[in-house]
């Protein structure tokens, strides 16, 4: 899959067959199949909103935990829910074709394979299904504000207030993807590193939120020593409380912009980790270069982010596409914007991010997959010494 893309790079090729689609090409349609279209597309929306309920209220885990069919009074009574709501949230599942339906005996039921997709704790990583509908139902809420970002009088962005629970929520989706992927499946991609972490090295995880990644790999590896760094005080200060609470003494967190990181953290770490973050940032540029400053000769940045192109016509065989282009309108865009910043957007692309972090200082960059994370790419960087 790895192939030289100039020079000494590498880059990740697939086919459209290998990726499950096939390229979209141009063909005529009717004003009537457009409507359809168009009318399936409207409903997978309404849909999603409702998967992201059963998420949300567990209705789809109180499913799980049922043997065979029940009525709508059984599941809700075992919920603990009122039942008028649980049977119309059911007709929703049911016309949707996710649960199934015994019109005789007024029966629902949801297969186990199904429940593998939409589950977001999920350990096989099919899961992201139902962890993405919660995060179109929170970036969602957003709509009227971003819309008036559109104004060229209105807003220039969107504040990180504007999204009070997505820290939560990105959090339990990290605790998903990392759980049973980071240390086992993630790390081996990188030869030699996890006998590194063994040995015991200073790692950086710059923008690291909650903090799930740092925190599980300072369980994993005693002998290194972490620090976990984001501009969000309240993930910062819940990432602390965890620590404590696991007992942890070769970590720390603390507050910091990634743009302007303190002058005496030069060449500080052996291995630097930055997970679907840099397209979010006003100043990328600047935080690549600080996080260069930041390596050690002769040491590794590791940066995860959204798989895609920086050619809108190359993304348009992609099924996920205008789910990513969404995210990055609704968030990712206008957060940055909002600071005066690039608004690298999502789908900011792999060909841009090569560019970047050569910029930066980077000469030796591998571009690598992600187990269990087809969304992602590893840009894998050395710094030479």
């Amino acid at each position: 899959r790895l192939q030289r893309c100039s020079g000494e790079q590498w880059c990740t090729r697939y086919t459209a067959e290998e990726l499950g689609y096939n390229k979209m090409a141009h063909v005529e349609e009717t004003a009537e199949e457009f409507a359809r279209r168009m009318t399936t597309t409207v409903s997978s929306g309404f849909v999603t909103l409702a998967m992201s309920i059963g998420v949300r209220t567990g209705l789809f885990a109180q499913l799980a935990a049922m043997e065979g069919p029940h009525t709508s009074v059984q599941i809700a009574e075992a919920a603990n829910m009122k039942e008028r709501y649980v049977r119309e949230w059911l007709a929703i599942m049911v016309t949707a074709r996710i649960v199934e339906y015994d019109k005789n005996k007024k029966t629902y039921f949801l297969p186990r394979y199904k429940l593998e997709v939409l589950l977001p704790g999920n350990t096989g990583g099919k899961g992201s299904i139902g962890y993405m509908s919660e995060f179109m139902m929170q970036v969602g809420m957003a709509t009227r504000d971003v819309a008036d970002c559109f104004k060229k009088d209105g807003p220039k962005g969107m504040p990180f207030s504007a999204y009070p629970d997505l820290q939560e929520l990105l959090g339990r989706g990290k605790e998903v993807l990392h759980k049973n992927n980071l240390v086992q499946r993630f790390l081996p991609t990188f030869p030699g590193l996890p006998e590194l972490l063994d040995s015991g090295i200073r790692v950086h995880e710059a923008g690291c939120g909650r903090g799930i990644a740092t925190l599980l790999l300072a369980q994993h590896f005693p002998n290194s020593t972490f620090v976990g760094t984001d501009i969000d005080q309240e993930a910062i200060q819940w990432a602390g409380r965890e620590s404590n609470k696991r007992g942890l003494a070769n970590v720390t967190f603390q507050v910091q912009d990634l743009a302007k990181m303190p002058t005496d953290w030069s060449d500080s770490f052996d291995y630097v980790l930055v997970w679907d973050v840099v397209h979010d940032l006003a100043a990328p540029e600047l935080a690549l270069r600080e996080i260069f400053r930041m390596v050690k000769p002769g040491g590794h940045f590791s940066m995860v982010d959204i798989r895609g192109h920086s050619e809108l016509a190359d993304n348009m065989g992609n099924p996920f596409a205008p789910v990513l282009y969404c995210i990055s309108l609704h968030y990712c865009m206008p957060v940055s914007l909002y600071l005066d910043g690039k608004g690298l957007g999502t789908m900011w692309g792999q060909e841009l991010a090569m560019q970047m972090l050569q910029e930066a200082g980077f000469a030796d960059i591998r571009v690598l997959d992600v187990p269990e994370n087809p969304a992602n790419l590893h840009f894998l960087c050395y710094k030479s010494s």
